[in-house]
C-alpha cells in the first residue's frame, strides 16, 4: 500500500462493510482453523483474545492501525482490497530477520511464520514445491554445522564491518528452536516436492572451500561440515528411495534439474490458501499471497518439472548415480 493512498484507504474501510469482510476474509484464508487465528491475532495487535473475538463478530471495528499491522503481518494488499488501480498491484512482503542477536521482534516474526505453516498443514491437502539453486535450509534439521554454516554465511554478508570467524558463529537457544521447530513444521506438508539444481553440492563446496582459503573457517570445522554434509546425502538417498520424510511420512518428490536453476522459487498450497515465495538474502523470503502470483510461481514450477529427472521411487540407476556423484564431491573437502 503506497503512503499517498492512507487517506483514501482509510476512508473506504471505515465506509464499506464489504471491504471489511474481505480483510476478514484474507485473515482466514492463511488461518482456516479458527482458534489459531484468534491467537495470532492476539499476538499481532497484543489484545486479548476476547477482544479478537468481538472484532471478528464485528461487535467492535478493527482500528485503522490494527487493519495495517494484520495486512502487514500477514501479508495481505490492502490494495486489492479496496479495489485501487484495478487489482494492477501485487503486494510482496520481506522479512529480513537479525538470526545471530535476535530482537523480540526477530522472535515473535519467526514464531508466527511458525503458526502460519501449522495451520496449512492442518487445513487438509497442503502441498509445498521448491526449486532452488542452494541447499534448502529447511532440511538441515539434526546437520547443525549446515546451518551453522549458512548463519555463518549471512552473518558475513549482513554486516561486514562486524564479521565473526565460523567458530565464533552462535545462535540463541530460543532462535534455535524456532528454527528447528520450523525445519520439522516443513516436513509435515501432505505432498512436497524438491528440485535441485544439479550443482546445489558443488555449489556449496565451493563456498566453504573458499572461506578455507581465507582463513575464516579452520580444517577442523570443515572436517565437521563435511561429515554432516555426507549424513545429509544419506538422508536424502533414504528419502529418495521411500518417497517420505522419515520424520513425518509425507510424501516427497525429489527431482533433479536438467537445466540451470537461477532464482529459488517456492509455493504453498490447500484448498483455501495459496502462498508463493522468492528466495532473498540466503535466510529469507519475499512473499505474496495474491493468487496471479501464486499461479505464475505453480506454473513455473512445474515447468521445471516437466525438464527435470525424478529420483525418488523410480530411475533407480539415475538415483544411484547421482548420489555417488555427490559424495564424490563432498571428499574433495
Amino acid at each position: 500500500m503506497k503512503t499517498t493512498k492512507t487517506g483514501c484507504v482509510k476512508k473506504l474501510f471505515f465506509m464499506d462493510n464489504n471491504i471489511y469482510q474481505a480483510l476478514l476474509n484474507e485473515v482466514e484464508k492463511v488461518f482456516p482453523k479458527k482458534s489459531v487465528m484468534v491467537n495470532t491475532l492476539s499476538d499481532i495487535l497484543r489484545i486479548e483474545k476476547s477482544a479478537v473475538y468481538r472484532r471478528l463478530r464485528q461487535d467492535v471495528p478493527f482500528t485503522f492501525n490494527e487493519i495495517v499491522a494484520i495486512a502487514k503481518n500477514l501479508n495481505i494488499s490492502l490494495d486489492n482490497l479496496v479495489d485501487i488501480e484495478n487489482h494492477i498491484s501485487i503486494m510482496l512482503q520481506l522479512q529480513l530477520l537479525d538470526y545471530i542477536s535476535p530482537q523480540a521482534s526477530d522472535y515473535n516474526a519467526r514464531d508466527l511464520y511458525i503458526k502460519c505453516l501449522k495451520s496449512l498443514n492442518k487445513s487438509g491437502n497442503s502441498e509445498m514445491a521448491t526449486i532452488t539453486n542452494v541447499l534448502p535450509h529447511d532440511l538441515f534439521s539434526g546437520f547443525d554445522y549446515l546451518l551453522k554454516f549458512y548463519l555463518f554465511i549471512w552473518n558475513y554478508h549482513s554486516d561486514y564491518t562486524k564479521l565473526k570467524p565460523f567458530h565464533q558463529i552462535s545462535i540463541t537457544p530460543e532462535m534455535n528452536d524456532l528454527l528447528n521447530n520450523y525445519m520439522i513444521e516443513m516436513k509435515n506438508f501432505n505432498k512436497t516436492f524438491y528440485v535441485f539444481d544439479n550443482g546445489v553440492f558443488r555449489f556449496f563446496i565451493d563456498l566453504v572451500n573458499y572461506f578455507n582459503s581465507i582463513r575464516l573457517i579452520e580444517k577442523e570445522d570443515v572436517l565437521k561440515i563435511k561429515e554432516d554434509l555426507h549424513s545429509m546425502l544419506d538422508y536424502l538417498e533414504k528419502i529418495a528411495i521411500t518417497g517420505q520424510f522419515t520424520e513425518t511420512g509425507n510424501s516427497v518428490n525429489i527431482y533433479i534439474s536438467d537445466i540451470d536453476i537461477t532464482t529459488c522459487y517456492t509455493y504453498f498450497e490447500t484448498s483455501s490458501t495459496y502462498l508463493s515465495m522468492i528466495k532473498a538474502f540466503i535466510l529469507s523470503y519475499i512473499t505474496s499471497l495474491d493468487k496471479r502470483m501464486f499461479e505464475k510461481t505453480k506454473r513455473w514450477i512445474h515447468a521445471l518439472i516437466k525438464i527435470s529427472t525424478l529420483i525418488t521411487l523410480t530411475n533407480e540407476k539415475q538415483r544411484v548415480l547421482y548420489f555417488e556423484k555427490q559424495r564424490k564431491i563432498v571428499n574433495e573437502l
